[in-house]
């Protein structure tokens, strides 16, 4: 678990941001040095912007030049008529044993944190050792253990009977730590949970979860470097590179969580003006990287032309990138499978051509993930998408309506009945007869075109005998021969005459059309009469 911020050195106000740009400002102006610059207070982890009114008090006793300058504090917020809850005190102990811990927090590090990459093994046991000497009173690591277990009990073979207490014990730590001072135990706690709602809660709840697991990042300073905030109560820096790994790779998972779940819910994310912090790098054994790599591969649903204007076109770049990502985890197949049909999603209902053009690329991707689905089911690793990508797959398959797409729906059929068998939940079979309802209805809607089209083909056709002059055409078009016309010495101008608008011209027709009434010859110029029928070989599109 990422430890809290160490104080930086004094040293660090005259850093240059890495990418915010700096303003031009009068050298007079009292609060220029801050003005592009926030504040953070690393004891409480409190992150505020210069122009806060929290800031502001500390800003103006620095410029007075005052001997005590206030500290960063809410002065004056309310008229405090009546006091701060408290926070309950839990023995974090009564709700598990050390053995629970480590056994599920070792499911835990083995199936979520590969795909997530949230929390360092090595800090997690340092801070629930920690924790576990001193058991009492209110810490904000315990809403990480208790995220972690009930996570390691959702994927055990042997779930632990607490489970839900696990649940509601992390709620209510949140609640409290998000009321009082934000840490960065406090957003990891969050991003717990809402990885949890999705396994086993509805979409609101889930999104919720990871909105507010953003603000809170935003409350503690994480979608800034360090070096780009303002820090107070400087001291000691202590562990400073593993602190900003931890740091990166908190945000940036938050952040692709909030995302993604946005994108596939059809809600809006958590948007901040600027981001300084840097991407994490992809380590061995891990699937973070591309976790957070997809989400920001995925276009902003703007309604505002201004802001996107080529939504389909955004759309298309996404799902060709999306495509490209190699992976060797069923989870991120699964995955990438369930931004391509929310990509289709909003494809098919905006724009035909561009739905009907990405078509393959949907079916090869779906395909994929049915693969995947069905690894997972063997190993009974029940992540949220190995229902969720199969039955959006057969959804795609049926709105596609092509007989390659059609071909694949009674695998995918298949494929969601086994998961049925296999976990036999009420959602599980709920997803399975949706889905052969959905097939059903196709085939009565194919069965009445094709009733539609059945009386069509009874009425008799005309016997149309080959027009003249053709004895081989299957068409009743008379061929034209293959003259050499070269060698024709014709007197007047070919270009004028096969220039439809001049031959059809009313000026032009008494000087050499001359096409009255069924008249089938072009008038004498010059001297030289010529018989266009006998040119062409035809009759100028008159019936015989």
């Amino acid at each position: 678990m990422p430890p809290e911020l160490p104080p930086p050195v004094r040293e660090q106000q005259q850093t240059t941001p890495s990418i915010v740009q700096l303003q031009k400002h009068p050298l007079t102006a009292p609060g220029a040095r801050f003005h592009h610059r926030s504040m953070l207070d690393p004891v409480k982890t409190r992150f505020v912007r210069a122009n806060s009114a929290i800031a502001f008090p500390r800003i103006l006793g620095m410029d007075l030049e005052s001997e005590s300058i206030p500290r960063l504090h809410s002065f004056a917020w309310h008229c405090g008529i009546r006091a701060e809850i408290m926070e309950d005190t839990v023995d974090v102990t009564t709700l598990l044993t050390w053995k629970d811990l480590k056994r599920l927090a070792g499911i835990y590090f083995s199936v979520v944190n590969v795909e997530f990459g949230l929390l360092e093994a090595a800090t997690f046991e340092a801070q629930a050792t920690a924790r576990w000497k001193q058991p009492t009173g209110r810490n904000d690591v315990d809403a990480v253990m208790l995220g972690v277990v009930a996570l390691g009990s959702f994927f055990s073979s042997a779930p632990h009977a607490k489970e839900n207490d696990f649940v509601r014990g992390a709620r209510e730590l949140l609640m409290e730590k998000s009321v009082n001072h934000p840490t960065t135990n406090n957003v990891a706690g969050w991003v717990l949970r809402t990885i949890y709602l999705r396994l086993a809660s509805r979409p609101h709840g889930s999104w919720i979860s990871s909105c507010v697991a953003m603000h809170q990042a935003e409350a503690s300073g994480l979608h800034k470097e360090v070096q780009t905030i303002a820090v107070v109560y400087p001291a000691a820096p202590t562990g400073d590179h593993k602190v900003a790994k931890a740091r990166r790779r908190l945000f940036w998972v938050a952040r692709a969580l909030n995302i993604i779940l946005s994108f596939e819910y059809g809600r809006s994310r958590v948007a901040f003006d600027v981001i300084t912090t840097k991407r994490f790098a992809a380590e061995q054994g891990g699937f973070a990287y591309q976790f957070v790599e997809m989400a920001e591969l995925l276009p902003n649903d703007y309604v505002d032309i201004e802001r996107e204007p080529d939504p389909p076109g955004a759309l298309c770049n996404a799902l060709t990138k999306i495509e490209e990502v190699k992976t060797e985890s069923p989870f991120i197949r699964l995955l990438k499978a369930d931004l391509a049909f929310a990509i289709y999603r909003r494809l098919w209902l905006m724009s035909l051509t561009d739905a009907k053009d990405r078509s393959d690329s949907v079916i090869s991707i779906g395909k994929s993930a049915a693969s995947a689905s069905a690894k997972l089911v063997e190993t009974r690793t029940p992540w949220w998408n190995v229902v969720h990508a199969p039955f959006q797959f057969l959804c795609v398959l049926l709105a596609i309506g092509t007989p390659r797409s059609l071909a694949h729906i009674k695998d995918s059929l298949a494929l969601l009945r086994r998961i049925a068998d296999t976990y036999d939940t009420h959602m599980t079979r709920e997803a399975y007869n949706q889905a052969a309802i959905l097939v059903r209805m196709s085939r009565k809607r194919k069965e009445r075109e094709l009733e539609a089209l059945g009386g069509a083909d009874q009425l008799p056709a005309y016997e149309d005998p080959p027009t003249l002059g053709s004895s081989t055409s299957q068409t009743g078009l008379t061929d034209v021969p293959n003259l050499d016309w070269a060698s024709l010495e014709l007197p007047f101008e070919w270009e004028t005459f096969l220039n439809p608008e001049l031959v059809m011209g009313a000026q032009q027709q008494p000087h050499f059309m001359g096409l009255q009434d069924g008249a089938q010859t072009v008038p004498q110029q010059q001297g030289h009469g010529i018989d266009v029928g006998s040119v062409f070989g035809v009759r100028m599109g008159y019936p015989p």
